[in-house]
Parts: C-alpha cells; sequence; structure tokens
C-alpha cells in the first residue's frame, strides 16, 4: 500500500469561497510527490451556508480524491488550515468523516482495525494554527 494524506488551503473573499486540496505521497527520498490537486470556487449568495459551515464541502472533495486514486492508495492524513472566519466555513468533524466512509462503502481507502466488532478509521485529522 502507498500512504498519502491531503493537505486544505482556503481562501475567504467578500463573494467567493475556495476550496483547493492537494493530496501528496512521500517519495523513498524524502521528496513530496502531487498525485492530485483540486479546488472549488462557491459563490457565497448562491450555496446553503450549511455546506462551508459543517466542512461537508471537504468531505466531498476528499471523497473524490480516493475514488480518483488507484485502490493500492490510502489516506493517513488530512490537514486542515485554520479558516480565515469559521462562521463562514468550518471543518469536519472525525466522526462525521468516518461515518461517511462507512456509509459510501470507502473503507477500503483508509487504514482501519476493529474493535468490539465496530471499525475504527486510523487516519490523522489535524488543523493546523495560523500565526499571524
Amino acid at each position: 500500500m502507498e500512504n498519502y494524506q491531503i493537505s486544505f488551503n482556503n481562501k475567504i473573499k467578500p463573494d467567493t469561497v475556495t476550496v483547493a486540496y492537494t493530496a501528496t505521497h512521500k517519495e523513498l527520498d524524502g521528496r513530496q510527490r502531487v498525485l492530485y490537486r483540486g479546488e472549488a470556487v462557491f459563490q457565497r449568495d448562491a450555496v446553503p451556508s450549511l455546506l462551508l459551515k459543517t466542512g461537508e464541502v471537504a468531505i466531498h472533495a476528499i471523497e473524490q480524491v480516493m475514488i480518483g486514486l488507484k485502490k493500492n492508495y490510502q489516506l493517513v492524513k488530512v490537514t486542515f488550515a485554520q479558516p480565515q472566519n469559521s462562521t463562514l466555513l468550518g471543518v469536519p468533524n472525525f466522526e462525521t468523516f468516518s461515518r461517511y466512509l462507512v456509509e459510501r462503502k470507502l473503507l477500503h481507502c483508509v487504514p482501519t482495525h476493529t474493535v468490539s466488532g465496530e471499525t475504527v478509521v486510523d487516519i490523522k485529522f489535524e488543523q493546523e494554527l495560523r500565526i499571524g
């Protein structure tokens, strides 16, 4: 299995919200190789605010990467840049993301283990802090 991570970097402007993401894989020589890059621009007055606030757009972007890569790639980490305005754009919670993977039958795309008969997703879900 080849491990990869997804990093989100978003921009909020007066009329738009841009959700940008990059999936990368660390090569044996230590270099990062871009596997997938995507961006979605939402007109703030046209998109339901809940879609952005709950982080649902990020979950859909992650799914897009998962189905776009070969089966031998596994997502091990997702990093979110701290939103510029968390009242407009939020980070999805890990429990919602895990449930989404189960419902969409995407558990083969992430490492898992079982506890008391329940499947547990073994990826890191992190939010970076912005300074300055």
